[in-house]
Parts: structure tokens; C-alpha cells; sequence
């Protein structure tokens, strides 16, 4: 029994035009436990021949059956359906969620393992894209946010706090803001890569959801379509989920061959039970779709060997004990074994294997060094005194001192929401606290919040009236004489949001 072979080269393209429309459907439905937007699917089809389909993984360290070989094969149907699959690398995700240790290199190496794993199983690379969300949010940074805070506006705190599942966390979590982002940064991908279907998880459902939400509060007529697939449950008696803290609860891709077996022998299996059965789960989701059969290999005795060529035989012959547990067991560790041997082969090779261990080391961040500048001519103390001038409050003298001491130009931040009439506390405060960093050495940086002001519903929420607001406060604080030299005024970029 050989490893089903990796789709024909061609991708999207003659994929599509090899099947019928309703075959396409049916290629598609099949990947899904449940559809959002059932009727609007044909459609979509007719339409675009080849819509773009979204997948998404947080790179976090080690990477179970569901995610290697599970993925393998949703992407294996989309392709055949003709869909043109973006996969989003996630590690802007992981780094909110707390994973590798929030450290963003070994996220990043683990994303690169994660694809050397589909790599050696065959996945269709020609009908793919990888997209890296850190990336992908700097280049069009523009774009991104605009849509991220229209979506923002549109939800209240609770709604979102709903969504946090999608990050294997509970609304009873203790939250940080940064994890706050999370559902709202994956909503917000959807309408950045202009997705026609989303396919994930049923544990991302309720934030897919929230996407086809945000064009009914938006008024656009096209809605992304959820496909949400099953969800492979743990070994173990009651585990519905896999879980990577807890290696017996799963099949991981590096398991090798002995590991694999004992994990299976001692995995949930009650006799004639087939509700509830993860042996079951995983030759329907995982042996099935990749081999198209499940061959059982036993004694005479037993019943002798028997090819099954679908599940609904296996169940009358495991309901009524014609198939044993432990004949299950066996021929199921097999079929694994054989799925997993390929992705064992190829981390064998040296550059995959140096990856590899990588990511089992997980090794800390690159330190990042940043130029100085030569010192003002002004002493340390009236460096110091001066920047102390300006508050009337100073946490931490101490730290202060130190970092003039280290640092002979930090960067100091200031900001403004442009909001209608300066006052003159923002108009004559400002300039004579900027004039006073300046002098101290430091660089400037002014941050000119009119996203800020439009989450704010100031100036109605006009971001154009709201910009020209700020143009006309720096011309004010030109007139005044702030060193303009010292200053860097900082606006986000101008983009246009997905109401398309």
C-alpha cells in the first residue's frame, strides 16, 4: 500500500477545467464538516473559475498529523476544484499568542519546517502560494490597518472576546491586548488577500463567521465563504481535540516508526463502539483520503484479510466485532507509518534535518543593535535636567539617567489626534517641550494619529477632514519656530478599506 501520488502538475488552472461544475462543488463540500454560504458556493464557481481560497497555521513548535497530512489533503481538493490557495504563515499570530516563547526567529523557523513537512508529503506547491503575515503586513501596511480598524469599529469588546477560541483560548482567559488583536487581525486577512473561501478548523469558525458579519454591517454584497473541517480528536478517552502539550494525545510528524505503534496500541478503542472512536476518526479523515481504501492485514482466524474501500463497511464490521480492536490498531499504526515515511526520508537530508533541529532548540532572538550618533555638546547633567523640565512627574530618574548615559540620541515619542481647534496648550506646549528634546539630543518622532481620531469619531470620522486637521497643526507649530530639524512627523499610509 503506497502513498496516494501528489496531484498531476498544473495546479488551479487545468484543475478546474478537468471537472464539471458540479464536481468542483462536491470537491470542495467534501473538505467541510459544515458550509457557510451553502447556496452562494455553485454560484461562486460559475462566476470565478478560480477563486482564491484562504488556509492559515501559527508556526508553534511541534506539528501533529492533523496539521501535516490533514492539510495535505484540503489543499489537495481545492486544487483539484481549481481554487488558487494562499497560505497565510501565521507568525505575527504565534508571536501574540505566547508561542516559542514569543520569540519571533524561532517562530519563523518553525513556519519554514512546517512547509518542509508538506513539501515531503506530496502537497500540490504548483497551485500554493505562502504568504507571511509579518511580511505581507509590512509591504502593505496601507492597506492592512484600514481594514483591520473598520472592522474594529464595527464590533463591540464582547463580540471579539467570542472570537478568542480561534486562538485556543476562552473568553475566562486572562487576555492580553495583544491577543485582543488576534481575531480581529484574522478577519481582517480575509478581505487584505480578498478571499472567496475560507477554509480552516471548525475551532476558527466563529471568527470566519465574524467576516461574513462584517459585510452585513458593511453592506458588501459578497461574503467570504466558510468551510470548516472536522476537527480530529485526541487518542485518548474524551479528548476532542489534539493537543500539542500533550504528546500522547497525538501522532506528530517527526514520531518515527516505534513511537507511532505505541501511541496507537495505546490509544481509545472501545470494541463494537464507534461513536466517540479516535482509531475510527483517523482512518476516516486521515487513511481513507490519502490511500482511498484501509487495508486490514490478519489471520484466518480472525476473519483473513479484507480490503475496505469505505468507512460505512467499516463501521457495520466494527459494530457488529467482525473487526477487532486490535486488528484496528495494527493495521492503522501501518497506514501511518507509511503516510509519515516520506517526511521522515526527507529530515534525514542535511539542510532539512539543520531545520529541524532548529526548531527543537528553539534558539533566542538576534540581538538587534541599533547606530548612535555623536554627543550635543551639553553635559550629561543639564542634558538630564533639561529633559526633567519638562514633566511634572518622572517614573524612574534613575532609568533616565542611565539610558543618556548609554544612549547619546534616544528616540523620543510624541503624538497628536487631529481633532479640529488647537488649543494652546497643543500649539505653544508642544513647541516649547519638542524645542527642549531636541536640544537634549534626542530624535523626535511625532505620531500623527488620524486613525486614532477616526476609532474617536472625530470630525465625524472623515479621515480626509481629519488629515487636513493635521497638516494645518504642523503649519502652526512651523509659525511658532519648533525645530523642525530634530522632528520627524510620522503619518500611518493612506489606503482605502474593503468596502469594495
Amino acid at each position: 500500500m503506497a502513498p496516494a501520488p501528489p496531484p498531476a502538475a498544473g495546479g488551479a488552472a487545468e484543475a478546474a477545467t478537468a471537472m464539471t461544475p458540479e464536481e468542483r462543488v462536491a470537491a470542495l463540500r467534501g473538505v467541510a464538516e459544515v458550509c457557510d454560504g451553502e447556496e452562494e458556493l455553485p454560484r461562486l464557481l460559475r462566476e470565478e473559475p478560480h477563486p482564491v481560497c484562504y488556509d492559515g497555521f501559527e508556526p508553534s513548535g511541534r506539528m501533529h498529523i492533523a496539521q501535516g497530512v490533514g492539510k495535505a489533503i484540503h489543499v489537495k481538493n481545492m486544487v483539484r476544484a481549481g481554487c488558487r490557495v494562499k497560505i497565510m504563515v501565521a507568525d505575527y499570530f504565534a508571536l501574540l499568542n505566547k508561542k516559542m516563547g514569543g520569540d519571533l526567529d524561532a517562530i519563523r523557523a518553525a513556519g519554514h519546517n512546517m512547509i518542509e513537512v508538506w513539501k515531503a508529503l506530496g502537497m500540490d506547491l504548483d497551485g500554493v502560494e505562502f504568504l507571511w503575515s509579518s511580511e505581507e503586513i509590512r509591504k502593505r501596511a496601507g492597506e492592512y490597518w484600514p481594514i483591520l480598524l473598520d472592522i474594529a469599529q464595527n464590533f463591540s469588546v464582547e463580540r471579539i472576546i467570542s472570537c478568542t477560541g480561534s486562538m485556543g483560548r476562552s473568553a475566562k482567559d486572562d487576555l492580553t491586548s495583544g491577543q485582543f488583536m488576534y481575531p480581529l487581525m484574522q478577519c481582517a486577512d480575509i478581505f487584505f488577500l480578498k478571499i472567496d473561501i475560507c477554509q480552516m478548523g471548525m475551532d476558527q469558525r466563529e471568527v470566519n463567521m465574524l467576516a461574513r458579519d462584517y459585510c452585513e454591517a458593511i453592506k458588501r454584497k459578497n461574503k467570504p465563504i466558510i468551510l470548516s473541517h472536522h476537527m480530529l480528536p485526541g487518542l485518548k478517552e474524551g479528548q476532542h481535540k489534539m493537543s500539542n502539550s500533550d504528546p500522547s494525545s497525538a501522532i506528530f510528524m517527526e514520531d518515527d516508526e516505534s513511537v507511532v505503534n505505541q501511541k496507537i496500541k495505546k490509544a481509545f478503542c472501545p470494541p463494537k463502539i464507534i461513536e466517540g472512536n479516535p482509531c475510527l476518526e483517523y482512518i476516516r479523515y486521515i487513511v481513507f483520503p490519502w490511500f482511498g481504501r484501509f487495508h486490514v492485514l490478519r489471520k484466518e482466524a480472525n476473519g483473513g484479510d479484507k480490503t475496505y474501500t469505505a468507512m460505512e463497511e467499516i463501521f457495520v464490521d466494527y459494530g457488529s466485532g467482525a473487526l477487532h480492536p486490535a486488528d484496528v490498531k495494527t493495521n492503522l499504526a501501518k497506514a501511518i507509518n507509511q503516510i509519515l515515511q516520506p517526511v521522515r526520508d526527507h529530515f534525514n537530508s542535511s539542510n532539512a534535518k539543520v531545520l529541524h533541529d532548529t526548531v527543537k532548540s528553539a534558539p533566542p532572538s538576534l540581538a538587534r543593535i541599533l547606530p548612535s550618533s555623536s554627543m550635543l555638546p551639553m553635559t550629561l547633567e543639564e542634558r538630564f535636567m533639561l529633559l526633567r523640565s519638562i514633566a511634572e512627574e518622572c517614573i524612574e530618574e534613575n532609568e533616565l539617567l542611565r539610558l543618556l548615559q548609554e544612549k547619546p540620541n534616544p528616540i523620543s515619542y510624541d503624538g497628536f489626534e487631529p481633532s479640529g481647534r488647537m488649543h494652546i496648550a497643543q500649539g505653544v506646549g508642544k513647541a516649547i517641550s519638542i524645542n527642549k528634546m531636541a536640544k537634549a539630543g534626542c530624535r523626535v518622532k511625532i505620531w500623527i494619529a488620524d486613525w486614532f481620531a477616526m476609532l474617536n469619531k472625530k470630525m465625524g470620522g472623515d479621515l480626509n477632514k481629519i488629515r487636513t486637521v493635521g497638516h494645518y497643526f504642523i503649519e502652526i507649530w512651523k509659525a511658532l519656530g519648533m525645530n523642525m530639524e530634530g522632528v520627524e512627523f510620522l503619518w500611518p499610509p493612506k489606503k482605502s478599506t474593503s468596502r469594495e
